[in-house]
């Protein structure tokens, strides 16, 4: 075996004397480092372009008109939100309102805006603040801003209401679709044309009347259904119900503080123009005279309501007694429970 230098295996190279490896360790740490402060930033910053939006897409958006005892109405679902309701009463008052499945807990202020269709260029009209109700009617407007919002709905453009949600700092927009607007409308002025020439008392055949939870109540037309199939679940209006002692048709404390509260919540809600109240008696006795005592009854609650300022004319009074043969082992509870006198409201 030779030794030497000139045997020796070439020597390998050492690495340069550099610090590739630790730039690129520090750098990773510090990229990780500022992208977390980044976050953590970002996590405590307003974020103002977060919102839920609460709009009818516009291939299925639905305006429907139909005509109730009072007047004439359009309504609109927006769906996971609510309904939009525009009525013409009979005393030729415009009004519409929305009405939120599930209202906030609190009032709340936003803003009504006018913007174009989604497929026109981003602009929006500020009309005006709104207070945001924390009951069913959650969002009011006046006759002036109806007119507004319905000129919008009629050129194409949507109405859209924006506030910030009362649990979080997230907005909340509701829009009003005008696809399918423009018939509807038609069809919403020819039932007003149609009142106007007419007797009323005969131009409520088709009517579709809220119930207790907005349903249809019997007296609907039959063919409401099929003529309306799509028609979204209507709010429920003003209710209440006056129970009476045995035997009487005169009114307690309670009752009277009943019918104040019921005149009130009407106020607030004029979509409502028609006030059914409707007596009953319990099931003992005379069948014609617990009939008489039921009309007493309601004819008793009409005069008070028209006391503290209803019209009559918006009253009709109505009696429904029960046979005997209907509760004939019926107890103290449901005795009392039938002597009372409902309070109803109709579209």
């Amino acid at each position: 075996m030779l030794y030497g230098n000139a045997c020796r295996p070439p020597s390998v190279p050492p690495f340069p004397a550099d610090n590739t490896g630790m730039n690129i360790r520090t750098s990773l740490q510090t990229l990780l480092l500022l992208t977390a402060v980044g976050g953590a930033l970002l996590a405590a910053a307003p974020r103002a372009d977060a919102q839920q939006v609460f709009r009818a897409d516009w291939h299925t958006a639905q305006w429907h008109a139909f005509e109730g005892r009072s007047g004439c109405h359009l309504v609109h679902e927006v769906p996971g939100k609510g309904v939009a309701l525009l009525s013409h009463r009979a005393d030729r008052r415009q009004i519409i309102s929305f009405f939120a499945s599930h209202p906030p807990r609190e009032e709340l202020r936003g803003d009504l805006y006018i913007a174009n269709a989604q497929w026109g260029a981003e602009r929006r009209d500020h009309v005006e603040p709104v207070r945001v109700h924390p009951d069913d009617r959650t969002l009011r407007f006046s006759q002036r801003t109806t007119h507004r919002i319905v000129d919008a709905l009629r050129n194409g453009r949507q109405p859209l209401i924006r506030y910030n949600n009362w649990y979080s700092d997230d907005a909340v927009e509701v829009g009003l679709t005008p696809a399918m607007f423009t018939a509807a409308y038609r069809n919403y002025l020819e039932c007003i044309d149609r009142r106007d020439r007419i007797d009323v008392a005969t131009a409520t055949r088709g009517a579709v009347i809220p119930g207790s939870y907005g349903d249809p109540m019997a007296d609907a037309d039959a063919d409401t259904e099929r003529r309306q199939p799509r028609l979204p679940r209507l709010p429920a209006g003003p209710r209440q119900d006056i129970y009476f002692a045995t035997g009487s048709s005169g009114l307690t404390l309670d009752s009277m503080e009943r019918i104040q509260e019921f005149a009130r919540d009407l106020d607030e809600n004029p979509h409502w123009g028609i006030v059914l109240t409707i007596g009953y008696a319990d099931t003992r006795g005379d069948e014609t005279l617990n009939e008489e005592l039921a009309r007493r009854r309601a004819e008793r609650v009409r005069d008070e309501l028209v006391r503290m300022g209803i019209p009559q004319s918006r009253i009709e009074v109505e009696t429904r007694v029960l046979t005997q043969d209907a509760f004939l082992e019926a107890g103290p509870e449901e005795l009392a429970r039938n002597r009372r006198v409902e309070l109803r409201t109709a579209l």
